[in-house]
């Protein structure tokens, strides 16, 4: 009977929210822009109920802002948030580096070398077609080094930040010269671990994701800043 079983369709309001969601990613809704429940919901052909409930879960993952007078706007990153959030950042995924350093299986890294591998091909072939899924590649990267820390207190802390440090390199400038720059910073890192050097696996995440953050900065003092 296996066979036979119907797949349930996803929801309008899991539709609904991915839609929106990707859309804050691709940069169709860019940060500061104002949206409108009624335009959403008339664009995606649905009611205004399922689009209402993604709005809210948005607001929670930090990707959009409610005021007080119902206004619905794109999250505008400040310098203050970066910081605090790469500061995190820094802290679990240093220490998740350390501990997929000493508990790693060989299976385990190499999962972790074939995103490499794909990584260096797309770079390899790069154009402008290929943003998002080096984005997605490098973002696969560091979950699977959380996932191989086995601390699962440290990857739900993590959790916490994935929504908004999956939109700071969505706004990341990822040209050919840029994704090398991250592409090698990935390559260090994995080195150290398959060497099973623990210190020096934590400090190249800590120095990869500072590199980030300073880039970033500059990005958003230039562009986001309010």
């Amino acid at each position: 009977m296996d066979n036979y079983k119907i797949e349930k369709a996803p929801s309008y309001y899991s539709q609904a929210y991915n839609s929106i969601k990707e859309m804050i990613f691709n940069g169709v809704l860019k940060p500061g822009d104002r949206i409108y429940e009624s335009k959403l919901a008339s664009e995606f052909q649905i009611s205004r109920s399922p689009v209402r409930e993604a709005i809210r879960s948005l607001e929670k993952d930090g990707l959009l802002l409610i005021d007080n007078k119902s206004k619905i706007t794109v999250y505008k990153p400040t310098l203050k948030d970066i910081e605090d959030i790469y500061e995190c950042r820094q802290a679990l995924e240093s220490q998740a580096a350390r501990l997929t350093t000493r508990k790693a299986s060989n299976k385990d890294l190499e999962k972790i070398e074939n995103i490499l591998l794909e990584t260096n091909e797309k770079i390899e072939h790069f154009d402008d077609t290929l943003i998002q899924n080096i984005i997605s590649l490098n973002t696969q990267f560091h979950n699977l080094i959380l996932s191989f820390s086995q601390n699962s207190r440290l990857q739900n802390q993590s959790s916490h930040l994935n929504l908004l440090t999956h939109f700071y390199r969505s706004i990341d400038i990822y040209e050919h010269n840029r994704n090398m720059d991250i592409f090698n910073y990935h390559l260090k890192i994995f080195h150290f671990i398959k060497k099973r050097d623990e210190e020096k696996a934590a400090q190249t995440m800590y120095n990869h994701i500072n590199n980030d953050l300073q880039h970033l900065k500059d990005i958003i003092s230039m562009n986001y800043t309010i």
